[in-house]
């Protein structure tokens, strides 16, 4: 399923903070809509609870406001686990963030695929395909299309390298890659300059092609790390994560799509990395 963009969209990671009902993602929808910021993302980390009364009338304010929806699945997702029944759950959990994000009217969810628990990258990644394989054949049947969008994560005990995501787009049709640049300066501990993100973005062209770049689902937050990756999301001014550069580069090469901010100030951030970006030539 391809999306259609003509720009790239800001928002933020959940309701904003200065919503007034702050656990009521209409009311966010609305907020967002106030601030002058372009989509939101729905936040499911801690499951998936969501009637079916809200998400209809979620979808409709969505569409009156025009602003598009993305969806973030539960943090407890891992196609790598030890024991076959949490397997089975994680499968569900994706299943059910597909099931209430489209009926949001939400095109891209996202989520951590896997941990390796010390196992060999390969042998996890084969996992992780063959669950999504799975999952992808489910929603056909269910009549549910949505991307699915395995994030590129932070920590270096997480599945979800750059690598590994552009490879899994490849091989599992509805599957493409959430780029979060933060957690992969995190992850890599480079990554942080205008040449590093222009390689990303030719990386991602050459191997998944052009349209990619017009149908993207990037996140952005500043970022604090270790040796073993990111520790927790900070405000862009406390992080020395290169956003300016960052957006410099999506401008040049004129990418499309979401770009949902994840910092703790959320709208604060999401609106200065929008302003930033329309100050661009």
């Amino acid at each position: 399923m391809q999306s259609s963009f003509n720009r790239l969209l800001f928002g933020t990671a959940g309701v904003p903070n200065s919503t007034p009902k702050r656990n009521n993602p209409i009311e966010g929808v609305r907020q967002i809509a106030k601030l002058g910021l372009d989509c939101m993302q729905l936040e499911f980390a801690h499951g998936v609870r969501m009637k079916e009364e809200v998400s209809s009338a979620l979808r409709k304010v969505s569409y009156e406001l025009q602003i598009p929806l993305t969806s973030h699945g539960p943090y407890y997702i891992n196609l790598n686990a030890r024991e076959q029944d949490k397997i089975d759950s994680s499968v569900e959990r994706i299943i059910q963030t597909a099931k209430i994000s489209d009926m949001c009217g939400a095109e891209s969810m996202t989520f951590h695929a896997a941990f390796y628990m010390k196992d060999s990258p390969y042998d996890v990644f084969d996992l992780v395909e063959k669950s999504l394989n799975v999952i992808e054949e489910r929603l056909n049947r269910l009549d549910i299309e949505i991307e699915l969008r395995p994030e590129l994560t932070g920590k270096t005990s997480q599945f979800g390298s750059l690598e590994e995501l552009i490879s899994l787009a490849k091989s599992v049709n509805s599957c493409l890659p959430c780029l979060d640049f933060s957690h992969l300066y995190a992850r890599t501990n480079c990554y942080n300059s205008y040449d590093d993100f222009c390689n990303v973005l030719g990386q991602i062209k050459g191997e998944l092609g052009k349209n990619v770049l017009e149908n993207m689902h990037i996140h952005i937050s500043g970022i604090s790390s270790n040796s073993k990756g990111d520790l927790k999301h900070l405000n862009l001014n406390d992080s020395d994560f290169n956003w300016r550069d960052l957006l410099r580069a999506l401008k040049d090469w004129n990418c499309k799509g979401y770009v949902i901010c994840n910092s703790p100030n959320l709208e604060v951030d999401a609106k200065m990395l929008k302003d930033y970006y329309e100050s661009l030539n």
